[in-house]
């Protein structure tokens, strides 16, 4: 297949950025909570059951268009589209402050993980099988690194740590706009740190650890929650990583990521000679 088209890649890019929207959309009304909203947890739905399983429909759809895009295009273009959309998509939900005054914030770690299962198995399945970076080469030899179990991979994971301190200092409150936008400025700040750290290796590992840093985060922060929570919230006093939904830590794990990964490559000097040895 020839390259594509300039117009021809927005078509691809649009697309599958409206289709995602539409899959996710189509199932928050399954996330009905409650509280009388939808969302913003999964396994806090008045029928868990039928939350998931609308989410495994909407993530299978989600996922044939991220992989579709990575093979026409490249596979960080996909999962930014897909992240970018689920993110667009997660703005319906409702914020963090239902589940803290009506709901149980300890199950949001649950979220938190299920959706880190999901985003493992995405950049997997994109960078490893259908779209890898192809400006990231082995640091010796020819064969590509592990992007699983290698010392450089693990790196990728611990790099996710890097989204923590920006997403504390965005998300200053719940409203959906700014606990997304500091997701994926997080997403984007793990992706920098990745790539400079760790240049050699498919980046399969770093969404993961985005995830899991914000699931972690959200757990302890659960923990030392006080037992007046409408009072702490008004007072200011929960923690800002606290309000970001877990749909918004998987779409800054997938957009912001993939953004920052991408970016990266302008501050790097690869030695040519040494990555065709």
């Amino acid at each position: 297949m020839g390259p594509m088209s300039a117009f021809s890649r927005w078509v691809v890019i649009v697309s599958g950025f409206l289709l995602t929207v539409l899959a996710y959309q189509a199932a928050w009304p399954w996330l009905y909570s409650e509280v009388g909203m939808y969302g913003p947890t999964v396994f806090q739905a008045t029928h868990p059951a039928e939350a998931v399983a609308a989410m495994l429909a909407a993530t299978a759809v989600a996922s044939i268009i991220c992989v579709t895009i990575a093979k026409l295009i490249s596979g960080l273009a996909g999962l930014i589209v897909v992240g970018a959309a689920l993110g667009w998509a997660g703005l319906g939900l409702s914020p963090m402050r239902d589940v803290l005054f009506h709901g149980s914030a300890g199950l949001v770690a649950a979220d938190g993980f299920a959706w880190a299962i999901v985003v493992l198995g995405l950049t997997w399945l994109t960078l490893s099988r259908c779209g890898p970076c192809n400006d990231v080469h082995p640091e010796t030899g020819h064969d590509p690194t592990d992007p699983l179990t290698s010392p450089e991979a693990l790196k990728m994971l611990v790099a996710g740590l890097a989204s923590l301190p920006v997403v504390w200092l965005v998300a200053q409150s719940d409203f959906r706009g700014q606990t997304l936008a500091a997701t994926i400025l997080g997403g984007v700040a793990a992706g920098l740190v990745g790539r400079l750290w760790s240049p050699n290796v498919q980046p399969v590992l770093l969404p993961l650890g985005v995830m899991l840093s914000g699931t972690m985060a959200c757990w302890i922060a659960a923990v030392l929650l006080p037992d007046a929570v409408d009072r702490a919230y008004t007072s200011g006093d929960v923690p800002n990583l606290m309000l970001p939904t877990p749909i918004d830590w998987a779409a800054g794990a997938l957009c912001g990521v993939a953004m920052g990964f991408a970016w990266a490559k302008g501050f790097l000097r690869h030695d040519e000679a040494a990555a065709a040895a």
